[in-house]
């Protein structure tokens, strides 16, 4: 990516960060960035254009390499999604160019909610990419269940679901608590409690 437009990105962000979509002018872009409006127009064609690349990165961090996971056990399966959310951690503390833990704010949240909100694409983005992946952790429960890895009485999908949610509770409790050292480690505890439950 072109060093000025990263710039424009990273510096935009933190407004972003800060304050709604609505609430940043060109003229906070313009001050923050230090470039002139025509330097800015050059990368962009509005203050929408760029909301919405930063939104676009965002979810691309975010999002989970299920092909390189190993799918032998769901026990292997959760241990790799717990490395790829460590990476796509470290993927988003890098586009704000700060420490991992300082980095980490729940108003990363917001921005995800307001594109979701504001542009119907990022909502179908969202359905689109939770969907593909219940259906993969589904996939590898139900496969955990014929070979006798785990037994419940739950669905494979519900137990899809405890997995999703709860590394989306984990996340939150994580970021607004100083005290978390891994967020990694948070999670495999939680999905250590959830997979022993299913093997009794």
């Amino acid at each position: 990516m072109n060093k000025t437009k990263q710039h424009i990105i990273r510096r935009s962000l933190a407004l972003f960060l800060q304050k709604s979509y609505k609430e940043v002018t060109m003229k906070d872009i313009v001050e923050k960035t230090g470039l002139s409006k025509g330097a800015f127009y050059h990368y962009f064609g509005s203050k929408e254009e760029l909301f919405k690349e930063i939104a676009n990165m965002v979810f691309s961090m975010g999002t989970v390499d299920y092909d390189s996971f190993g799918q032998k056990s769901l026990f292997e399966f959760y241990n790799e999604y717990l490395k790829n959310v460590s990476i796509s951690f470290q993927r988003i503390a890098d586009l704000f160019g700060k420490p991992k833990k300082e980095s980490l704010s729940f108003n990363i949240f917001l921005i995800i909610f307001e594109a979701i909100s504001r542009f119907p694409e990022f909502l179908a983005l969202e359905l689109e990419l939770y969907n593909r992946e219940l259906k993969i952790w589904e996939k590898t429960i139900s496969s955990a269940r014929l070979s006798g890895e785990i037994k419940s009485q739950s669905s494979d999908r519900q137990i899809a679901e405890l997995f999703l949610y709860c590394n989306d509770g984990v996340f939150i409790r994580f970021i607004n608590n100083e005290k978390s050292i891994s967020y990694e480690e948070d999670l495999r505890s939680a999905f250590n409690t959830i997979y022993n439950n299913l093997k009794v």
